[in-house]
């Protein structure tokens, strides 16, 4: 697949000029012909100026684990995935302040919907995505499974869940540093919540296709979903407030792999 080939994609599963889009993604499994950031142009063109893209650009700048110091939008790199990792490095990109859980978006609303971050939790209310969560935008998994929707801890977060204060690895540490793009001096965020690991994020996929909110679509080889961003959080929300572990895996490969998913047992009723 190559950039013409993911516009035609995209325009065939209704993105189109002035979608709002937020996207996660694996480079690797989509085969596509170029490098990720001709992946990042193919979804601009496609959606226009007048469009919005929004993507994940995680740091995860914790002061015990950094290796670039303290957050700088404009030099530290991304975690989480080479598209990513191209995307906030583009012109006309904003990316957000948060020092661990950063966002970029670009397009028409980009700059409001990323300011502020830095004064807020990660995923909680005014957060980038809780944002994205209140327009008419979808969530695009291209090539990637659920598990990578951060949009999922912005439902826990909203729901209440009992682990939102679960670190994900407590070696990390409850502190970041970043540089504020006001005054250029370093500053401290200290973390109340913590997104944690979305192992069990696939339990939403029959809530989702059962509201009509989730399609399966094939971009190249690899299968996609498109849900509605607005949709998600009211089902996965509910679903949360009459269960609050019912986003947590059973998989008990995993949680003896992964500390978060140990600790937050204990929440299962």
């Amino acid at each position: 697949m190559n950039k013409s080939d993911l516009i035609s994609a995209l325009k065939n599963n209704g993105i189109a000029k002035g979608s709002k889009l937020l996207l996660h993604s694996s480079y690797k499994s989509i085969d596509f012909e170029g490098a990720p950031e001709e992946v990042c142009k193919g979804f601009m063109e496609a959606i226009g100026e007048e469009g919005l893209l929004v993507m994940p650009t995680h740091s995860l700048s914790f002061k015990n684990i950094s290796k670039s110091g303290p957050y700088n939008p404009g030099r530290s790199p991304s975690q989480v995935g080479a598209i990513t990792d191209a995307f906030w490095k583009l012109p006309r990109v904003s990316r957000s302040m948060h020092p661990s859980h950063s966002d970029a978006a670009w397009g028409r609303g980009a700059k409001e919907l990323i300011s502020g971050h830095e004064k807020v939790d990660a995923v909680g209310t005014e957060s980038p995505l809780e944002r994205f969560s209140r327009t008419d935008g979808k969530i695009l998994m291209m090539g990637c499974k659920l598990n990578s929707c951060t949009m999922g801890h912005v439902a826990e977060w909203q729901a209440g869940v009992p682990y939102l204060t679960e670190h994900f690895d407590p070696t990390w540490g409850t502190t970041a540093e970043y540089i504020d793009a006001e005054d250029g001096k370093i500053k401290t965020y200290v973390y109340k919540t913590f997104p944690g690991c979305g192992a069990g994020f696939p339990n939403a996929i029959p809530w989702l296709k059962e509201a009509g909110f989730l399609k399966e679509i094939s971009l190249n080889k690899e299968l996609s979903y498109l849900i509605d961003a607005a949709g998600f959080m009211k089902v996965v929300v509910e679903k949360l407030k009459q269960n609050p572990t019912a986003l947590l895996t059973s998989d008990e490969d995993h949680i003896n792999r992964c500390h978060h998913c140990r600790q937050v047992q204990k929440f299962k009723v």
